[in-house]
């Protein structure tokens, strides 16, 4: 069969943007520079033949390039791998990483250690096609390993929802090409969208209160979930930089936390203590984990933002 490259389609997945693009189209600016280093590209090939056997392979996601859908992958990153499950790739996996624990199946697969320091001579001894990974690994062992014919692939954790998209696109099309991939991709994250979407939960103005007393700013992914619900005071705050002392003049309808904040630590802070929502109790604890590992339990949320859940912090 002869192939004929018709088209180079080039489609930028910003995996590593620090934009606060939210699904009801809340947003702040884009930065243009993590824009260019992160572009998934597809090259569309066609047969000659009457069938039109269509390929979505060779894709590109964040430099790597995937020529074929790989039969053996290890991912390190927890998240990245309830995501690999949930689009129905779990069969493909042969290894995992320490903090890999979800779902239970996944504990039946060889733990490569953890993401930051992995077992890089067992990863080897294994062979992968693929290796994926949240935390980068250094250029020389990504070298090492690619000399070896065990590519590596670097997705590093979204800061925002619409990134949160893109990581379950991007990982459809490397499990089955650009176009196939993609609609898996679509497919899976559309029913986390509008489970979200559709909660009917109101927030009002809010902030998100994290440890040490840090305030989530617009460019965070704390802030982007969040905003799906209500709007964010500190929108206009990079990272958790936010200034407290103007909450003073611009009081927040409802306090949102980290669980691991004690409800004491939030009474104690002069400039939180006196807020409204601190004196009245318009304050809902949530787990951080929903943003720092997302995957598809993130909709677990809704219960904790609809105060289904009983606070355990109040100490």
């Amino acid at each position: 069969m002869r192939i004929k490259c018709l088209a180079v389609l080039l489609l930028a997945v910003a995996l590593v943007l620090c934009a606060c693009d939210s699904l009801d189209n809340k947003s702040t600016d884009t930065s243009i520079s993590a824009t260019e280093k992160v572009r998934v590209t597809g090259e569309l090939l066609i047969s000659d033949d009457d069938d039109d056997d269509i390929s979505g392979y060779p894709v590109t996601i964040n430099e790597t390039l995937v020529k074929s859908s790989p039969a053996k992958v290890i991912c390190l990153s927890s998240s990245l791998t309830e995501m690999i499950y949930e689009l129905g790739f779990g069969d493909r996996l042969i290894g995992r990483g320490s903090y890999c624990e979800y779902p239970e199946e996944v504990l039946s697969l060889k733990d490569y250690g953890k993401p930051s320091s992995p077992e890089l001579n067992d990863v080897r001894n294994a062979s992968p096609d693929l290796l994926i990974t949240a935390t980068s690994i250094p250029s020389k062992d990504t070298s090492a390993l690619s000399e070896l014919g065990i590519q590596v692939l670097y997705i590093p954790s979204p800061r925002s929802v619409e990134e949160y998209g893109n990581i379950y696109r991007a990982l459809g099309m490397v499990f089955e090409g650009q176009f196939a991939g993609e609609e898996t991709g679509n497919k899976t994250f559309s029913a986390i969208r509008s489970e979200l979407t559709g909660s009917g939960i109101d927030l009002g103005r809010f902030i998100y209160v994290t440890e040490g007393g840090a305030v989530a700013g617009g460019d965070t992914f704390e802030s982007s979930v969040l905003s799906l619900f209500g709007e964010n005071i500190a929108v206009s705050a990079s990272g958790y930089t936010f200034d407290k002392s103007l909450l003073a003049d611009d009081q927040p309808d409802t306090i949102v936390f980290n669980s691991d904040v004690p409800v004491s630590e939030l009474k104690s802070d002069t400039a939180l203590s006196f807020l409204d929502a601190v004196v009245s109790g318009k304050m809902i604890s949530v787990s951080n984990s929903y943003f720092e590992s997302p995957s598809g339990r993130i909709t677990g949320l809704l219960a904790e933002l609809a105060g289904e859940k009983e606070d355990e912090n109040e100490a």
